[in-house]
């Protein structure tokens, strides 16, 4: 990923993205993943298991999935922890698809950005139960 250091700025931090596949067709990751995003250090711990998914079903065919995969699992991470209100993680998601050598493009990018927009918060909510259960 990228490592100008203007106020749009992402960059990997931890190296590539490695995951294993789940019976259910989600994947876990085999080691962190660290992105910075704006000079805010993000997590995502070994171990966590996501989909991908970040772009809810309706919006999926506009945008190229090998080009957003690290931006899914950040943004899953986001919605699962709080850490972030949902407008930021959203955002967090364009930013990180826009970043990288394998990056998705400007259009789509802002398309999977607002297709979250719409459809995100379903995704939201459900986290939000999870995460007051516990």
């Amino acid at each position: 990923m990228t490592t100008t250091p203007d106020k749009e700025s992402v960059f990997l931090v931890s190296g590539l993205l490695q995951t294993e596949r789940q019976p259910d067709g989600c994947r876990k990751l085999l080691r962190e993943l660290t992105v910075n995003v704006r000079d805010k250090v993000i997590t995502v711990p070994e171990n966590f298991i996501t989909d991908f998914s970040s772009i809810p079903w309706f919006g999926r065919i506009l945008v190229r999935w090998s080009k957003v995969d690290i931006a899914g699992v950040v943004h899953d991470r986001l919605y699962a922890t709080g850490e972030y209100t949902r407008c930021e993680s959203d955002t967090v998601w364009r930013l990180t698809a826009l970043a990288g050598e394998c990056h998705a493009n400007l259009f789509q990018a802002w398309v999977g950005w607002f297709f979250l927009r719409i459809g995100g918060w379903i995704a939201w909510n459900r986290s939000r139960k999870k995460r007051a259960k516990n």
